[in-house]
């Protein structure tokens, strides 16, 4: 008798406590992988806002005020949206995209308390800037960027003024790291499932979701982190060493992957490779200094322990940001800050053709491809860690060689920042995908709960350890951690199959998650 497409149990723990497991069987021609496309920026924006609050909240904030704004999803360059502008940063960074120009600005207005909303009487509102008068520089970026975000409806305050007071809202102090976020490319999985008929989506990829994410100013909250590979095109490159599930057109696999396993194709047709004897030779996160060296944040792990913030300091040195596809900033001289979802490109003087760095800059966009052609594959998603390989518990034997790094104190991990392989035994919301040996897939998902907000109703979830066991129990081959915690979700035929994880300190509400890509059957 053959298992049904879905099912779900209930488990009892060692510990006495239970948890609800969420079974889903995947034809292995059936999954393909698909970002999904933002809808209504407004409801994006309060529901974020809403999230940020609680945490602020939670924090002892009493009265917080978090402010959001809305980034564009096909980003433009910074000199087009808002010209005879300085894109230039106080540390040398010259800014092409406007999305983290935007961002920039906006973190230094708030910072510096520069940055009011007004009420009027007809109930009107609008934002305004107050600089002081020596800077001239400063009030022609606020008030060309303000009024862009006023036009466009993309920024916005929760919860906004009392109506009435006809006081203007002043953000000083204004905690610019916590309270403030750039909106990237996620929404509500059940906007996808209301305008599509498929058998089962679910969760997929780790993306930026804290505020220690948030660091950069080309980074922005739902942005994803990680290989995305659909219909033979590379859309996101492996920005750190992490597992991959893989799809060639014949069967899946899992391997570890990162940057040293890809091609870049900049403009002018170069050609940048570290296995390739005809391209020009990268290396990833040399100790010393290399001709063409590209940067992640992982970087400084194995010489330090720590995250890399920041490229190495060298005169006469050019350096690129990359995140995802596009170039969205430029330094000269090093100590170029590293975001969560990109890497940097730092090029010797003379390292490439004359006139590359002019193309480079004029076109502002790369290509990617996989350096060993036996290895390309028609769809692909990254998350980690990787659980079983060939039938054998390689997370719990400590065999991983994945990077990541918890945050700590000051220190700011990479993402996902609350992952740490030295210590996952908290029982979480997880979401795994496993190999079976037959070539066909299996969804396992396991319904978790904020620890605070836990009651005798919540499943418990599982740990990493648990997870693994139970797909063993499976009969799976091979498996990959995906998005947990908050993240799990599974809409089985138009239905939210799962109880996700999230209260926001409220016990017995549910809260779904935006994300920012889903794996889809049928």
């Amino acid at each position: 008798m053959s298992l049904p497409f879905y099912r779900s149990e209930r488990r009892h723990l060692d510990d006495g406590d239970w948890a609800r497991v969420h079974w889903v069987r995947i034809a292995s021609d059936q999954l393909k992988f698909e970002d999904l496309h933002p809808m209504n920026s407004y409801v994006r924006q309060q529901d974020i806002a809403r999230m940020q609050y609680a945490r602020a909240q939670a924090r002892g904030e009493e009265r917080p005020h978090i402010l959001t704004w809305t980034a564009m999803q096909t980003d433009r360059r910074a000199s087009q949206l808002f010209p005879n502008l300085s894109y230039a940063t106080d540390e040398g960074e010259e800014f092409i995209s406007a999305n983290s120009f935007i961002t920039y600005v906006l973190r230094k207005l708030l910072t510096e308390g520069w940055l009011q909303l007004h009420e009027y009487i007809s109930d009107t509102y609008e934002w305004k800037v107050e600089l002081p008068p020596p800077q001239s520089e400063w009030r022609s970026r606020a008030d060309a960027i303000i009024r862009w975000l006023e036009e466009a409806i993309q920024l916005d305050l929760y919860p906004n003024i009392e109506r009435g007071s006809y006081q203007p809202r002043l953000f000083s102090p204004f905690d610019a790291h916590r309270n403030f976020a750039r909106i990237g490319r996620c929404d509500f999985v059940r906007h996808f499932i209301q305008n599509h008929d498929r058998k089962a989506v679910f969760n997929t990829s780790h993306f930026l979701h804290e505020h220690d994410d948030l660091i950069s100013c080309h980074s922005g909250y739902g942005d994803a982190v990680g290989l995305m590979a659909t219909a033979n095109t590379i859309l996101r490159p492996p920005v750190y060493r992490r597992g991959a599930l893989l799809y060639d057109g014949d069967c899946w696999r899992i391997e570890t992957l990162g940057l040293g396993d890809i091609r870049l194709l900049l403009p002018g047709d170069i050609t940048l490779s570290n296995q390739d004897a005809d391209a020009y030779a990268f290396e990833v996160n040399p100790a010393d200094s290399r001709p063409i060296a590209l940067y992640t944040r992982a970087g400084g792990l194995r010489q330090s322990g720590r995250p890399l913030n920041r490229t190495p300091l060298e005169a006469k040195r050019l350096e690129f940001v990359l995140v995802n596809r596009q170039i969205v900033s430029w330094k000269r001289g090093g100590g170029l800050q590293i975001p969560q979802n990109g890497f940097a490109l730092s090029l010797q003087s003379g390292a490439l053709p004359p006139g590359s760095s002019e193309r480079i800059l004029a076109d502002a966009w790369v290509e990617y491809e996989f350096a060993d052609d036996a290895r390309a594959v028609v769809s692909g998603i990254q998350a980690g860690p990787i659980l079983l390989r060939g039938g054998e518990d390689v997370w719990t034997n400590g065999d991983s060689d994945e990077e990541y790094c918890a945050s700590q104190g000051e220190t700011v991990g990479i993402t996902p920042v609350h992952t740490d392989p030295a210590s996952e035994d908290a029982r979480k919301a997880r979401t795994a995908l496993a190999i079976m040996p037959k070539g066909d897939l299996l969804l396992a998902l396991v319904d978790g709960c904020d620890p605070a907000c836990h009651t005798a109703a919540d499943s418990a979830g599982a740990t990493l350890r648990e997870l693994t066991a139970w797909l063993l129990e499976a009969g799976a081959v091979d498996a990959l951690n995906l998005g947990g915690e908050g993240s799990s979700h599974l809409f089985v035929k138009g239905g939210l199959a799962n109880t996700p994880s999230d209260r926001r300190g409220q016990a017995g509400v549910v809260y779904e998650r935006m994300l920012p890509s889903i794996g889809i059957v049928g």
